[in-house]
């Protein structure tokens, strides 16, 4: 594993807006994760309880048992789909071969979904999803509560390590008021060109994370000091080393793989490569249009001359 940790920067002050971001993303996540553990947990009791015979025989056709953790996994996969009916349609296609008529089949299929219905009644509200921006809904709001939900305790780490990495000397260098208003419009315009391109695409996703704001970071810290230096650690199962690299070398490196995972369709799906670019080419654009008197002092603040 390889990590920025430390921009080699003298930083005079707290930076606290940073810090409060930090801990404002982990408090969010450690709800969405009780959240996630509750829904499960309503999963299991209710598919301990559950006893209708026409589910219970769907249910091992489809899976070859009844046993709870079954029932509780299809319980929480419709849950989580975008369509629950066509995911459940999907899923009974592959059993559709089974010596069963069609029919049958279709009377199994409207017995998992009555019994899905009722766990959906009685099942906790989905934290994540109040959170998460849905490209079509063009919502300011859910642009800024997305930016700070995540969807895993790595997903959430890798963004803070990236982002306090960064971004506490462009704190230093705006002052909280610049700052803030920069991290209010990175995250408005990342999630405003994902919503450009991803229009008439039915099956767009919904995004969260901090990683366009940490590309805009990244964007920003280059344009003010290319040449500092970030303290870097390297991990790999037995082997550990630290060391330093010039900022605008991370930033090319990193820039870089997104462009080109875009540009040939290598990207993973799970991640916002649409984010990570506009992050980096608004935070490049804020820094040299409105700016640019700032530069020179940023280099007053550079450890590593």
């Amino acid at each position: 594993m390889f990590f920025p940790y430390r921009a080699r920067i003298a930083l005079f002050n707290t930076p606290v807006v940073t810090v409060v971001v930090c801990a404002l993303c982990f408090a969010i996540f450690t709800a969405q994760y009780n959240n996630q553990r509750a829904l499960h947990q309503s999963a299991v009791q209710f598919c301990e309880r559950e006893n209708d015979g026409s589910f219970l025989r769907a249910l091992k056709w489809l899976g070859g048992t009844v046993e709870p953790w079954l029932c509780a996994q299809l319980m929480l996969r419709l849950y989580h789909a975008r369509d629950a009916r066509a995911q459940l349609a999907a899923l009974t296609e592959r059993a559709a071969g089974q010596n069963v008529s069609g029919a049958l089949a279709a009377h199994y299929e409207d017995a998992l979904f009555e019994t899905y219905g009722r766990f959906r009644l009685q099942a906790p509200g989905l934290l994540t999803a109040r959170l998460w921006y849905p490209p079509d809904s063009w919502n300011p709001l859910r642009m800024l509560t997305a930016s700070l939900a995540h969807g895993s305790w790595a997903h959430l780490m890798g963004n803070l390590l990236f982002f306090y990495a960064f971004a506490a000397t462009i704190e230093i260098l705006l002052g909280p008021i610049l700052y803030l208003l920069v991290l209010i419009a990175l995250a408005i315009g990342t999630h405003s060109v994902y919503s450009i391109v991803m229009m008439g695409n039915p099956y767009a996703l919904p995004t969260v994370g901090l990683s366009g704001i940490v590309m805009g970071m990244i964007a920003l810290f280059v344009y003010f000091i290319p040449q500092a230096r970030i303290s870097c650690f390297l991990w790999l199962v037995v082997f550990y080393r630290r060391f330093a690299i010039p900022a605008w070398i991370l930033a090319a490196w990193y820039i870089g793989w997104d462009l080109y995972t875009e540009l040939t369709g290598a990207a993973d799906t799970r991640v916002n490569v649409i984010a990570h670019l506009s992050g980096a080419a608004i935070g490049f654009l804020l820094g040299f249009t409105l700016f640019r008197k700032k530069r020179h002092w940023a280099q007053e603040l550079v450890e590593d001359k």
